[in-house]
């Protein structure tokens, strides 16, 4: 049975799909292993693995990097529990990605960004996903997501936006409701500012240089985000 760790990621991070595009379009152009920065229980890694690319998925939580192992069955997919401050592969790939917000969660983002320059191969390719413009502060709660697992019902329903000391704060509050009897809680994640010039700059120290950006359009649940791309020189 899922913990409550898988459950709640799942409700709350499983069913956005407007970026998978992109991270196919990208999987294509630079054809080799793909590093999955922040994996999570799969959302990206799974269907490009279906899609017949091989993906090191890296996640730091083991209850979904388990999780994730329990899902990729015979996929070409390695899952690696670790820190993305803090890790090294065995062999460099061609491509790395970062989605969703998964960079403003960062502890150390200069120390992520040597370990992924380290991950590259000559002429091999960064992406970052960034928060996107029109992310506005609201203090209201919301419709919750919703799932019914073994006869209880998790809740999750966004409580409030708010942007506070240099980060986006992001308040839910999580419900589990079985016989008749529900027990809530508020959950708080905090998303570092980081504009694409900040990154940049960060990157550009660690000895990656920009490319074209890519922009993921907002949907109506989901603020859009605009992926930097970053390549190692050959």
């Amino acid at each position: 049975m899922s913990t409550d760790a898988v459950i709640w990621h799942d409700l709350e991070c499983g069913g956005y799909s407007a970026d998978l595009p992109e991270w196919h379009s990208l999987a294509r152009r630079y054809p080799g292993v793909v590093l999955d920065v922040g994996a999570g229980t799969g959302r990206v890694a799974l269907p490009l693995a279906r899609a017949g690319i091989r993906v090191i998925a890296l996640e730091r939580d083991s209850e979904l990097a388990g999780e994730l192992r329990r899902r990729t069955g015979d996929l070409a997919i390695e899952v690696l529990c670790a820190d993305a401050c803090a890790f090294a592969l065995a062999a460099t790939v061609s491509l790395a990605i970062v989605p969703m917000q998964t960079v403003h969660l960062l502890a150390d983002r200069p120390a992520f960004l040597a370990c992924a320059r380290r991950a590259l191969r000559p002429g091999g390719v960064l992406a970052v996903a960034l928060l996107g413009e029109g992310v506005e502060p609201f203090e209201l709660e919301l419709e919750p997501d919703a799932v019914q697992l073994a006869g209880v019902r998790y809740e999750s329903a966004p409580t409030a936006l708010r942007r506070h000391d240099g980060a986006v704060l992001i308040e839910r509050r999580r419900s589990r409701i079985a016989d008749g009897t529900a027990q809530s809680a508020l959950d708080l994640v905090r998303l570092a500012d980081c504009d694409r010039e900040t990154l940049v700059a960060e990157a550009v120290s660690a000895g990656l240089r920009p490319l074209r950006n890519l922009t993921v359009a907002p949907t109506a649940e989901h603020a859009g985000s605009e992926i930097v791309c970053l390549e190692v020189p050959a």
